[in-house]
């Protein structure tokens, strides 16, 4: 009999491997990243003089009075240095247009041409602003905790942004007498404006509802066959999209930063021009932007509901535990790579019985061979006989039957830590703790893929070396092909996975082989029942 649990179980683990990639891939598509732009430089409304206060960063001080000022050009903006980022508006309509991380991550995507000169991105139409306004001036305000920037217009429209010194969290004003509404976020025309980002999503307390822009923005795969382009989450007085593009990737599925807004206990409107708010009766409106990164405290402290944006994947609620557990563990080792290990040594440990019982149930099939081979020859007679070979499996099974032996038994095993490695895998792509966060020597980032591809070779080694040591039953010609095969489609497999991710698997795989050599040659062969 061919080792068909072996076979079951690469058969199984490709096959969800594959799936898994498969609908990752649709849900969120890989989009490569635009090229980068530097951020604009300050540039004032034609009636502005610089100033620079002593308690805040180098600003621009526009007169106090709107009355003279004229409209500010198309192309103005104004820009903020915090201490963790820079922000961009443009004047015109007092929009956000770019939020630049203090290493040069860019949150939005920004006007890109490839090397033909094609256009293959355009600007982010922005976060916040106000509909149907135009400004003419702006004015900075150095407060205790940061600084406010005011933008104003002849007809007394007002809105302010308080940005602090520290922190993520920006408290945003808006007066005016017309009932023009807060522009949040801003629907893009065109998937050129969204190349680069992920999803946009509205909350509840418990629940999220997000979609992809590239599927609100472009038909779907299957329009032949009647589906249809997506709708953007319903209003909702949370919600936010995804930000943050990362540099030098080939191709990016995972958004470390989000743009926030909580606009409680009022409730968004939404329509072909993205979320917006209306004034109250007096036309004052107040809200909440949060511009940072996904990390888990500080998301907390914005709003509970909003840890809810860190995207863990289908496994998520493992996902989560394995996290708490590995953030636990990195209070007393100081470094996510030795965490990651400690870890792994920790999750091995758990599963020991899982996988003594696996490869028990293989040194108890070895038992199996001879006997096995001795009903292949008496039915070879037979030769295709489906009738016959019917009978050899049902004499077969009651042989296993007889000596209390489940052929399945080393297979399951394997298959139920499945759920396991896919939760792994969401959680170590999807943390914004394990951004740029390094091991030592070349690993100076376990998000991202090893750039000598070491780990993945390694990984395949440490394959090989387990395939070769687990007990060796079924047919020589199959077991060969098994010994190579999976190794090589691993470690290609890996090849683009996060490094923190091959780590784990590396460390798993070294445990596993010492466990498995261990019971080997501990392991007394027990007669069979015949």
């Amino acid at each position: 009999m061919k080792n068909k649990n072996l076979v079951l179980f690469v058969v199984l683990s490709m096959g969800l491997l594959l799936g898994y990639s498969f609908v990752i891939g649709k849900l969120y598509p890989p989009v490569k990243p635009t090229a980068d732009v530097a951020v604009a430089g300050t540039v004032s409304s034609p009636a502005a003089a610089p100033v620079a206060p002593p308690a805040a960063p180098a600003v621009e001080q526009a007169p106090t009075s709107a009355q003279a000022a004229p409209p500010a050009a198309p192309a103005a903006t104004h820009t903020v240095k915090t201490t963790q980022m820079t922000l961009t508006w443009r004047v015109e309509d007092g929009a956000l247009v770019q939020v630049t991380w203090n290493d040069g991550t860019k949150f939005f995507n920004e006007a890109a041409k490839n090397e033909k000169g094609e256009e293959t991105s355009k600007p982010f139409p922005g976060i916040g602003g106000a509909l149907n306004t135009q400004f003419q001036i702006v004015t900075e305000e150095p407060t205790p905790t940061g600084l406010k920037v005011h933008f104003q217009n002849t007809e007394g429209d007002h809105l302010v942004y308080a940005i602090p010194s520290k922190g993520f969290d920006i408290e945003v004003g808006w007066t005016t007498h017309r009932r023009t509404h807060l522009d949040l976020i801003h629907r893009p025309s065109s998937i050129q404006e969204a190349q680069s980002l992920g999803r946009v999503f509205t909350l509840t307390d418990k629940t999220i509802t997000a979609v992809a822009w590239a599927d609100v923005l472009k038909d779907p795969f299957f329009s032949f066959l009647g589906f249809k382009r997506k709708e953007m989450p319903p209003a909702a007085s949370l919600l936010g999209m995804d930000a943050g593009i990362e540099t030098g990737a080939a191709a990016q599925r995972t958004h470390y930063f989000a743009a926030l807004w909580d606009v409680s206990p009022h409730v968004t409107e939404r329509d072909e021009r993205g979320y917006h708010l209306a004034p109250d009766k007096n036309g004052n409106l107040t809200a909440r932007l949060y511009l940072g990164p996904k990390e888990t405290n500080q998301l907390a402290a914005f709003g509970a509901p909003f840890t809810q944006v860190v995207d863990f994947g289908f496994f998520g609620a493992v996902a989560k535990l394995f996290f708490m557990v590995l953030f636990w563990i990195h209070r007393f080792v100081p470094n996510w790579g030795w965490a990651i290990i400690l870890f792994t040594l920790l999750l091995r440990l758990l599963l020991w019985p899982l996988n003594t019982k696996s490869t028990m149930n293989m040194l108890r099939m070895k038992d199996f061979e001879p006997h096995q081979k001795a009903l292949q020859a008496k039915y070879e007679k037979f030769g295709g006989d489906m009738t016959k070979k019917a009978e050899m499996q049902k004499e077969l099974m009651a042989l296993y039957k007889k000596n209390n032996h489940n052929p399945m038994g080393g297979c399951l095993p394997a298959i139920v830590q499945m759920p396991v490695f896919f939760a792994l895998w969401s959680m170590l792509n999807a943390v914004y703790e394990l951004r740029h966060a390094p091991w030592f020597g070349w690993i100076t980032d376990l998000s991202a893929k090893d750039p000598h591809y070491v780990l993945p070779v390694m990984l395949g080694v440490s394959m090989l070396a387990q395939q070769a040591v687990t007990p060796a039953v079924g047919d020589p010609a199959q077991r060969k092909m098994m010994l190579f095969l999976m190794p090589i489609m691993m470690t290609f497999f890996f090849i683009q996975m996060p490094s923190g991710l091959c780590l784990y698997y590396f460390v798993f795989n070294v445990v596993g082989l010492a466990q498995t050599w261990w019971l080997r040659r501990n392991y007394v062969g027990q007669e069979i029942t015949v």
